[in-house]
């Protein structure tokens, strides 16, 4: 599980429009456990994987440095939170049957927006730090194509949207975010506003299917189905980390279901992820991680 030991190190932003030089470092903290966990993920893959059998991926990540390894991991790992909380945003849509405008798209950047901010963890900044990164260096086209978010319609307009909201939410965390990666002035100056709309509009909402615990309450449960050696990299960091875990438990002791689903990590066959309402079960494809892992890989090796 993600740990609440830190030290200091540094993230990374790419050039977008608003004028940022290319990987311009943001000092932040990150888990002292993800190096732990990196150094795992390679000890382990060279117990499970034999050497001809390695994929371009993991040999890529054989030459990182210990640093770069980490903060590779970190970046993984606030791109996968956000996608799990996006697609655990139309989930409650459809399991608590929520009412949403025309864009749901919209409304599910909100609310899993608002459910990050409002889960008071220590890490959370930091996660959505790496996301918003991640997000605008797909939406300004710096980076190759991406199912999950080809699928989502993400441009820069939504990425700002969601970086106003973190801001205004809480500018001591996410101010020197904005200002890094170029959010507007002009509308920096109703992100307090834009924030609080969001926050009433969640209310509204969730509105009595807020639970009063602080226990899940077990009505998700977890698979992770069999992955082929290419992947085998991200399955190890996914189990040891555990991120699907620690999205489940949000989700469950936060907001009452009405019925059992499902969170499952597998094998598609693209970089996706996606909530099923028919099987009630939220899929996290390997392939994603591995997509995610390869733009922080690529962006490091044009810095350079």
């Amino acid at each position: 599980m993600v740990g609440r030991n830190y030290r200091n190190t540094c993230l990374f932003a790419s050039s977008i429009e608003g004028g940022m030089t290319a990987f311009a470092r943001m000092m932040r903290t990150i888990p002292l456990t993800v190096g732990i966990f990196a150094t795992l993920v390679l000890s382990c893959l060279a117990a499970v994987v034999p050497a001809r059998a390695s994929s371009n991926l993991d040999l890529r990540l054989e030459r990182l440095q210990t640093e770069d390894l980490e903060d590779l991991f970190a970046f993984v790992t606030g791109n996968v939170l956000f996608a799990l909380y996006h697609e655990g945003g139309h989930m409650l849509v459809s399991e608590l049957g929520l009412p949403v405008p025309d864009q749901e798209e919209d409304a599910v950047d909100n609310l899993a927006t608002v459910t990050m901010l409002s889960v008071k963890d220590a890490d959370m900044d930091l996660w959505l730090s790496n996301a918003m990164i991640g997000w605008f260096l797909i939406a300004d086209g710096k980076v190759g194509d991406i199912p999950f978010y080809t699928e989502h319609n993400l441009d820069l307009q939504r990425a700002y949207r969601m970086l106003c909201l973190m801001a205004g939410t809480d500018e001591g965390s996410f101010g020197q975010l904005a200002t890094d990666l170029g959010l507007p002035a002009e509308r920096r100056a109703h992100c307090a506003d834009v924030s609080q709309q969001a926050w009433q509009s969640w209310q509204t909402a969730i509105g009595s299917r807020l639970r009063n615990s602080d226990k899940p309450a077990g009505k998700i449960s977890i698979y992770y189905r069999m992955v082929p050696q290419d992947l085998a990299s991200m399955e190890i960091f996914l189990k040891e980390s555990g991120l699907l875990e620690l999205i489940a438990e949000d989700f469950d002791t936060l907001y009452t279901l009405p019925d059992k689903v499902t969170f499952t990590a597998r094998p598609c066959g693209e970089e996706n992820a996606y909530w099923d309402p028919d099987k009630r079960e939220l899929t996290l494809c390997y392939e994603l991680m591995a997509g995610f892992a390869r733009i922080y890989l690529d962006q490091v090796a044009a810095d350079k």
